[in-house]
């Protein structure tokens, strides 16, 4: 890769970091998915010159520090900004918080080294890249971003997102970077048969998967409230005020969509307010959805606990609570240990509950004169849009699919942009259009392409207003998710273990 490594470790490791520090400038907002190539090609040169598991190791950590200390670095801006944690201490945290996420892919590229060697290592890398790609996605939780398939929203490769889901697309990814590496350095030109699946996934791209079976007229409110002044109770009334008298200018919009923890009041304090409006909404034969915290009633078993939710009221019902609670943001791990240590471990309504697996998609009643539709939609709060397999399970029993946030955590940052970017993969792998309400921003609807048919500026009070196709049907990845991926995977895995083992056979046996 380049002369010397070997003598210069610390050079060595300094490439691999910039390298991985090029990877988030082929996502969102950038899309320079070149750059996702080139970087992933430096990792992968530089493993084929190891020859431990340790070697493996600390080059993929030096390697992943780059790229989640580049691409993560928007946290800084939730312990710093909103969280009360002062610049030299938020610094080394966010170093530490990508240094954590670095291991994950660096133990599975050690455990590559060790099993299988260079063995087919242009096959087995992309296997082991999807392999940690997946265990990030829910181990302790989960944290799936950054996965190398999300900077392919707009390349031909999207084509293949309703078939193997934006795992898939990091697989043929990965895949094309070495099979080009090796091809051209061994010159081996049939491996760049690979580049097929570029062309295929632009055929594919023509296909369409899923069916338009209605259409509902939409609003996504953006309150733009700033975070500082949110959870105060002299906020809570303007807050009621700003959302009500917004929502008022909107009732001809089948249904109006609030971002999470729209409403700071308690689920049972706000209940007065909520009947009055449901009546004006039913009324109006129109359907509002908003984020608000949930306590359970003194009679329940989980009395005084708390959830954060979503509820529709007006001509539709249900009520979900959020399964993927955010780490320190929802819930602090170890809390007992570290509350009060820093403000940051101390945030307004860091104490939730998960919300039950497999719960109910919201309802909303279409009124059209005398004929009347009832649609489905499955909600998401906050980062739970990225779980690619929790949309896959819920998104196949919904027509549309909503997700609201509160990403003004992060202010004008990566983050937000990152995150309405899975979003919009979501909406290409289940092929449902996606309707997106946030406190700040970004306010948006998307297609079932993937594609923005409306959005809101960026800290503005706003209201989105735009026609959303219900849709119904599966596509491939909705039927089969993974198991395509984890077959291909284990046939290449067992055929370089089959010669690796051939390789160790001594000649004549």
């Amino acid at each position: 890769m380049i002369r010397g490594w070997h003598h210069s470790p610390w050079f060595a490791y300094l490439v691999l970091a910039a390298a991985g520090a090029l990877f988030p400038l082929a996502l969102a907002p950038f899309f320079w998915w070149p750059l996702g190539l080139v970087s992933i090609g430096v990792l992968f040169v530089s493993l084929e010159r190891c020859h431990s598991g340790r070697q493996a190791f600390i080059h993929t950590w030096w390697y992943s520090l780059g790229q989640f200390g580049a691409g993560v670095s928007w946290v800084y801006v939730s312990m710093h900004d909103h969280g009360g944690t002062p610049a030299w201490l938020a610094v080394p945290m966010v170093a530490v918080f990508a240094g954590f996420l670095a291991t994950f892919p660096a133990i599975w590229m050690a455990l590559r080294q060790r099993w299988l060697g260079q063995h087919l290592a242009w096959l087995t890398f992309p296997v082991f890249w999807f392999l940690h790609e997946w265990f990030r996605s829910w181990f302790m939780t989960g944290f799936p971003w950054l996965f190398a398939g999300d900077a392919h929203l707009f390349t031909w490769l999207a084509g293949w997102a309703p078939i193997i889901g934006s795992y898939g697309l990091s697989f043929l990814l990965v895949l094309t970077a070495t099979a080009m590496m090796v091809a051209v350095r061994q010159r081996q030109p049939l491996l760049l048969m690979v580049l097929l699946a570029w062309p295929i996934g632009w055929w594919l791209q023509q296909q369409e998967w899923t069916q338009p079976t209605g259409e509902l007229k939409v609003s996504a409110v953006q309150g733009n409230v700033p975070q500082h002044l949110k959870w105060r109770r002299e906020q809570i009334q303007p807050t009621i005020d700003t959302y009500f008298s917004v929502t008022r200018e909107h009732w001809d919009s089948d249904l109006i969509l609030w971002p999470e923890t729209a409403m700071t009041l308690l689920y049972d304090r706000f209940k007065p307010y909520m009947e009055a409006l449901a009546n004006e909404a039913r009324h109006h034969n129109s359907t509002v959805i908003t984020g608000i915290p949930y306590r359970y009633p003194r009679s329940h078993m989980n009395a005084g606990e708390y959830h954060n939710s979503v509820v529709a009221i007006g001509s539709g019902e249900g009520m979900y609570h959020k399964q993927r609670l955010v780490p320190f943001g929802e819930y602090v791990p170890l809390e007992k240990l570290i509350r009060g240590w820093i403000p940051f471990f101390d945030l307004e309504m860091s104490s939730f509950l998960s919300g039950p697996a497999h719960q109910a998609p919201l309802k909303v009643r279409q009124q059209r004169g005398e004929q009347e539709q009832l649609f489905l939609l499955a909600p998401y709060i906050c980062y739970e849009i990225a779980y690619a397999d929790l949309v896959n399970a819920s998104a196949r029993h919904a027509d549309m699919l909503i997700t609201v946030s509160n990403d003004a955590w992060f202010g004008d940052s990566l983050g937000p942009k990152q995150h309405l970017a899975l979003a919009q993969m979501r909406a290409l792998e289940t092929q449902r259009y996606v309707l997106r309400a946030t406190n700040t921003g970004i306010t948006a609807l998307i297609d079932e392409r993937g594609n923005i048919v409306e959005r809101l500026p960026y800290e503005q009070t706003a209201t989105l207003t735009g026609s959303a196709q219900m849709r119904q049907g599966l596509t491939p990845y909705m039927m089969w998710g993974l198991w395509p991926l984890y077959g291909i995977s284990a046939l290449i895995l067992a055929l370089a273990w089959w010669r690796r083992r051939s390789a160790a056979r001594p000649a004549g046996s």
